[in-house]
């Protein structure tokens, strides 16, 4: 099982470090001091539903990867999820600030004992994205269904913080 949750958390680190992207956030160039948290490598953490770790890399203008590595509550076991995740950065317009929203796509695994749980959600969010602070905060909620070892509804969801790392 170790040798499993290193494997994953190498790939993890190495699909967000080759895909991190400079982009322009919400109309703005990214410079030196804007916007930090619109490029490079995101490393936080998120309480709720799942606790644990959370890494977030950008791709392009409005899309990112998101990976979780957590304490899985429901199942009283390690998890892991990857989302997709698409922003919209016009909804909800502020100066000096950015309150993108988003949804995606997340796959998820756990694994608790002997047993194997794993599941598709469906994350639902808002994020502040401050000019200046290397920093996002985000909020979640993640309905959704697992299907292994049996359907039933899966959700998932909580706030967290990340650093932003160049």
């Amino acid at each position: 099982m170790k040798k499993l949750f290193a494997f994953v958390l190498v790939t993890m680190l190495a699909i967000s470090a080759a895909a991190a992207a400079e982009i322009r956030i919400g109309g703005h160039e990214v410079g030196s001091e804007d916007y930090v948290a619109a490029k490079g490598l995101g490393i936080g953490i998120i309480l709720g539903e799942i606790d644990g770790l959370s890494i977030k890399s950008w791709v392009s203008h409005d899309d990112a990867f998101q990976f979780d590595i957590n304490w899985d509550l429901y199942y009283a076991g390690l998890g892991v999820g990857v989302a997709y995740l698409i922003h919209n950065f016009e909804a909800i317009q502020a100066d000096n600030n950015k309150f993108p929203l988003y949804f995606g796509i997340k796959g998820w695994g756990s694994v608790y004992g002997s047993n194997v749980a794993a599941g598709i959600q469906v994350p639902l969010g808002i994020a502040w994205i401050p000019r200046t602070a290397p920093i996002d905060v985000f909020a979640q909620i993640e309905p959704g269904i697992a299907v292994i070892p049996a359907m039933r509804f899966a959700p998932g969801g909580g706030v967290g913080i990340r650093y932003w790392f160049r």
